[in-house]
């Protein structure tokens, strides 16, 4: 890109590859570029949508994704990302007219998959079944398509209470993403945590001089209930719902990662003081400014490793609040198991790494509760089915805001960011995820020894 600075197609697939990574600013930034010199192409017209997808920005990406379709009535790639855009904000059957024209056999892999994905809201789960059924038989699929509609198949073969079939395709579906995970790693890790934040040691450190009591950070383990319980406070109309932010990534690189991480080790090389937490805070803040504007009272982050990051959260902004997401460890695990992560976790293929992971991640959250002087609410999933209005109200106390119903409405916001519950919760509230692993009570005993229960 430095060397040809205004070529279309180089600015395109860097913005594509900063969109994986997760970079929805710079892949904008890049997009918008190759736009100036191809302003109606379809395919960096849809993956500009897809970034504003990422970022929030609903409206703007239901605008540029009609651009790209407009651009080309056949281009697929603009047809099914501007369809799975429209299925995840619940537009359900006008993504399925959409993509019907294109939907012929042979089609791409990824926009027969979600016309599948559509055709269960529209003509039932059986015939969604039987389109992902030929998706998957394809001998043309590259891997990571066919893990794409195999995982798909296998939801669809749940809701049709077919369990047996459903745990062999997603089985299937997990060998194709499976990486090597050292579990032995982790725990070692989490040991070391646990033995070095001590109250003591915590009593002897210094703190940020930063009073804000706007960030809220998320944690739990995936599929607990994070996306929910965000969705559930940035209903409020002082909450603005930050997604998964990654700007303790770099407090983290400045001030851990050049002593391996170790909290200890970076107090014996006098990186941890009151002026650099104060620095890292402030950081921190104005990019939570920037991406909520300065009116909202609390800010949601819901990363999902932020919770090897409390310890040094509660140093540098010792005016957070965090939640902490619980579910039942075997519905979460197994939920976990049933998503396509499309390889970003690790450990969420294989039933026993997932059961380490489930139990040391939940180790360290609950040893941070016992010495941290953050305050910490732990958000039941159960709880909240069995008393939607209590647990609410509880939460939002917790927050420090006044009561607004919108919060018992949390199925009507569009604010929230989209991720992969984002389908459920658009919805009430319901119940028919609680007890799920009773369906798999047979494939699930690595699981549960992984788990200890």
């Amino acid at each position: 890109a430095r060397a040809e600075p205004g070529n279309p197609s180089i600015l395109f697939q860097l913005g594509k590859a900063e969109s994986l990574s997760g970079d929805a600013s710079g892949a904008t930034r890049h997009l918008a570029q190759a736009l100036k010199a191809k302003p109606d192409d379809p395919a960096i017209l849809a993956q500009l949508a897809i970034c504003q997808r990422q970022a929030g920005r609903l409206d703007d990406a239901l605008k540029t994704s009609e651009r790209a379709v407009k651009a080309s009535p056949t281009h697929e790639f603009a047809h099914w990302s501007r369809a799975d855009l429209l299925r995840l904000m619940g537009r359900y059957d006008e993504a399925y007219a959409l993509l019907k024209p294109l939907a012929k056999p042979g089609a791409d892999s990824t926009l027969l998959t979600i016309y599948a994905m559509l055709a269960r809201r529209v003509e039932g789960v059986d015939r969604a079944i039987e389109l992902l059924q030929e998706v998957a038989s394809r001998d043309d699929l590259p891997p990571t398509a066919l893990a794409q509609s195999l995982f798909q198949l296998g939801e669809m073969l749940d809701r049709a209470g077919r369990y047996d079939e459903a745990f062999a395709v997603f089985e299937r579906a997990n060998a194709i993403r499976r990486r090597p995970y050292d579990a032995d790693a982790l725990e070692r890790q989490i040991d070391e945590m646990i033995e070095t934040w001590t109250p003591e040691f915590l009593a002897g450190l210094p703190r940020s001089t930063i009073a804000d009591d706007r960030p809220v950070f998320i944690v739990g383990m995936m599929r607990s209930g994070s996306t929910l319980c965000e969705q559930i406070v940035s209903s409020h109309p002082a909450v603005f719902p930050g997604g998964e932010l990654k700007f303790m990534r770099e407090p983290y690189e400045n001030l851990l990662a050049p002593h391996g991480g170790s909290i200890a080790r970076a107090v014996e090389a006098g990186a941890i003081t009151e002026k650099s937490l104060t620095r890292a805070g402030r950081g921190y803040l104005q990019k939570i400014r920037k991406l909520a504007g300065k009116d909202a009272k609390r800010v949601t982050d819901k990363m999902p490793y932020n919770w090897r990051n409390l310890g040094l959260i509660s140093l540098m902004l010792p005016g957070a609040r965090v939640i902490h997401t619980v579910r039942d460890p075997l519905d979460t695990c197994l939920s976990c198991y049933f998503h396509d992560f499309t390889g970003v976790h690790p450990y969420a293929y294989d039933p026993a790494s997932l059961g380490a992971f489930h139990k040391h991640t939940a180790r360290l959250i609950e040893h941070w509760k016992t010495v941290l002087d953050i305050p910490v609410f732990t958000l039941v999933y159960e709880d909240l089915i069995d008393d939607q209005e209590r647990v609410t109200r509880a939460l939002i106390e917790f927050l420090d805001l006044e009561w607004d119903d919108a919060c018992l409405r949390f199925h009507e916001n569009r604010r929230a960011a989209i991720t992969h519950s984002n389908e459920q919760v658009r919805e009430k509230l319901f119940s028919s995820s609680r007890g799920r692993h009773a369906n798999y009570e047979k494939h699930i005993a690595p699981l549960r020894e992984a788990l200890g229960v």
